[in-house]
């Protein structure tokens, strides 16, 4: 993912000349709230991404790790899997077969379908999430360590409400694909 630092940040002045030159009823407020909201998240997760590559991981191969300690027998067929993260057999085909070469991860012949081959946590692949772990805790608690109980919960809140809205976004786009037949 390509990381972008954008210090030329638009002011809710500047957002509102554009939409009335637009003619457009917008918030200059919630869309500078919005761009606040996009630099908080890419500023935390460029460190978080930094902090998970130093264990020679990406987020989706410590999920997999995760999903796999939790499993019966700590193995799942490669569908469950991309099923679970929400990605292609293609891509999770290929993220396995990666995981299989560092060693955390190894395939066999599954017991119930001749046809298809279970994936299953290594003892090395188990040794790197219990050593990943202690330092994935850490920082989600250095993240809201200055935040009150009462701010937590108030941040929980206003999260579940943004992801309510973000069909909206979704609504949105199918609104402009109409359109643009028409």
């Amino acid at each position: 993912m390509s990381y972008y630092n954008f210090v030329d940040r638009p002011s809710k002045q500047r957002i509102q000349e554009m939409a009335d030159q637009l003619h457009l009823a917008v918030s200059p407020d919630a869309v500078h709230l919005f761009l606040d909201f996009q630099l908080a998240y890419r500023e935390v997760e460029k460190n978080y991404e930094s902090l998970v590559a130093s264990f020679d991981l990406s987020e989706s191969r410590f999920i997999i790790l995760m999903f796999l300690y939790y499993a019966d027998d700590k193995q799942l067929l490669p569908s469950e899997i991309a099923h679970k993260l929400g990605v292609t057999k293609p891509t999770i085909s290929k993220l396995l077969r990666g995981m299989e070469q560092q060693g955390l991860v190894s395939s066999h012949q599954s017991s119930t379908d001749k046809r298809v081959r279970d994936i299953q946590l290594t003892p090395a692949g188990e040794k790197l999430l219990r050593t990943f772990l202690p330092y994935n805790y850490r920082s989600s608690s250095l993240l809201f360590e200055d935040f009150t109980d009462e701010e937590k919960q108030q941040f929980a809140h206003l999260l579940r409400k943004l992801l309510k809205s973000k069909d909206k976004i979704q609504q949105l786009e199918e609104d402009y694909h109409e359109h643009r037949k028409n």
